[in-house]
């Protein structure tokens, strides 16, 4: 994400999720990341990774061209059709970061 410009509003998401639903989980947030970065213009970046130390736990790595896109995308239908799936597999509290350079 070093290309992105310097304004980039970057933010990270945890997502934890039943161990016994992660495949569910997986592939319902792969699905959000190819429609966030197919069909939101101020989405750079929305990658999706799930923590080697800690299986279960998901984590989104986001670049926005500002909060207002970030604002919208809460509201985008496949944001809905990704937590009809994730509803019932969220293990705890979902925690998202908007991130300040250092």
């Amino acid at each position: 994400m070093t290309d992105l410009p310097a304004d980039a509003l970057r933010v990270v998401a945890t997502i934890p999720i039943d161990p016994a639903k992660t495949a569910e989980a997986a592939a319902a947030l792969a699905t959000l990341a190819a429609a966030t970065l197919e069909k939101e213009e101020g989405c750079y970046a929305y990658d999706v990774f799930e923590s080697a130390s800690t299986p279960g736990v998901f984590v989104t790595v986001e670049a926005w061209r500002a909060q207002a896109d970030l604002d919208a995308h809460m509201g985008m239908p496949h944001i809905a059709a990704a937590f009809e799936v994730l509803g019932g597999a969220i293990a705890g509290d979902i925690a998202i970061h908007p991130l300040k350079a250092l």
